[in-house]
């Protein structure tokens, strides 16, 4: 077992080990305990040969399944297209747009059906629909005779635990879930090497799904389904709330008069120069910037500028650094500037618990 670049980037969760609620006294910033322990946690390379003991490291290699895919969002066909240039054998695939099936199937080489065809045909279908979406699906299906023993059924969802597929383990298959952590902005994305893939499974579906995240040039680790809401919230953090620093980032360029393409442009190297930082030194190192450096007064006109100008973001600001005061701490601040950091950036009769550090 090694510690993969997809875990020093999953440890960046631990930048937000708090969360921030308004109320009449205005902004709270609170520590609380992660249950993940990223900064811990190991990933299987792609090259491994098996899951750890006790978790099918016995067991043959498995064989590849026939797979099928009801869903051809951006998730099923950025899934599709990866699992076929993998050499997985498409059998099927279905959508609600005859068009879209119609489409995947030419280019996957497959049979575009109904859903209680496509499920049928293959070993193990992939559900790549949304979350809501997912229960009464599988539902339907079973009344309708599509699950048996033998079969696999998985979803893609990052937040549903594989219980929901409960209709189709009543009949026989096996069920799981595998979630790749990305962000598919479209249909059209390409699965990049190096991903995390959490799973959810036991027995032969465990071993299948460990080597198709594998074959896929991806990390697989199991998640167990009672710590799945918190690893969502994690990746929502990580990804969509990365584009609303963004948007506000931008949001500031734009009130000096740039446009906002011209905001974007400059903003989006700074982000990528940060992420590779992260990326090759880890946390806390990757950390710069006026708090790492204990520059009080630099910290203190930010806040008075956005306080006049955009306060809602100066809000924001305030809980930010709550939250990365104790990595400058961890890279050497001294406690007499964190403490003067901390006065600065803590309202009156606002409540704050610090992390230990």
């Amino acid at each position: 077992m090694i510690e993969s670049k997809a875990a020093k980037v999953l440890r960046a969760a631990g930048l937000w080990q708090w969360f921030c609620s308004f109320d009449s006294l205005g902004l709270k910033a609170t520590w609380i305990d992660t249950r993940l322990g990223w900064s811990s946690m190991t990933l299987s390379s792609p090259s491994s040969s098996a899951p750890d003991a006790g978790q099918g490291a016995a067991l043959p290699p498995p064989t590849r399944p026939s797979i099928a895919i009801i869903g051809l969002g951006r998730v099923g066909m950025v899934l599709g297209r990866a699992l076929h240039a993998a050499g997985y054998p498409l059998v099927a695939v279905s959508s609600r747009s005859p068009a879209k099936a119609q489409a995947a199937a030419a280019l996957f080489q497959a049979e575009a059906a109904t859903p209680i065809v496509a499920a049928q045909a293959a070993d193990l279908t992939l559900l790549t629909i949304s979350d809501d979406a997912i229960p009464g699906v599988v539902a339907e299906l079973a009344v309708a005779g599509a699950w048996h023993a033998g079969q696999s059924v998985v979803h893609a969802s990052g937040v549903s635990p594989a219980a929901v597929l409960a209709p189709a383990a009543a009949h026989g298959a096996a069920i799981g879930a595998l979630h790749p952590l990305a962000a598919f902005a479209s249909p059209e994305t390409t699965l990049p090497p190096g991903l995390t893939f959490a799973i959810e499974a036991t027995g032969t579906l465990h071993a299948q799904l460990w080597a198709m995240a594998r074959a896929l040039g991806g990390y697989p680790f199991d998640l167990d389904p009672a710590d799945k809401t918190l690893y969502h919230a994690a990746a929502v953090i990580a990804s969509n709330y990365t584009v609303t620093l963004a948007a506000l980032a931008s949001e500031l360029f734009v009130r000096m008069g740039a446009a906002p393409e011209e905001a974007l442009r400059a903003l989006v190297p700074l982000m990528r120069t940060t992420l590779d930082n992260m990326e090759r030194q880890g946390l806390p190192q990757a950390l710069t910037g006026p708090l790492l450096r204990g520059d009080v007064s630099t910290v203190q006109r930010h806040l008075a500028a956005l306080d006049e100008s955009v306060p809602r973001v100066g809000a924001l600001y305030r809980c930010l650094a709550h939250g990365t005061l104790p990595l400058a701490q961890q890279r050497g601040l001294p406690s007499d500037m964190a403490g003067a950091l901390q006065d600065l950036i803590t309202l009156p009769g606002e409540m704050v618990v610090e992390r230990e550090v």
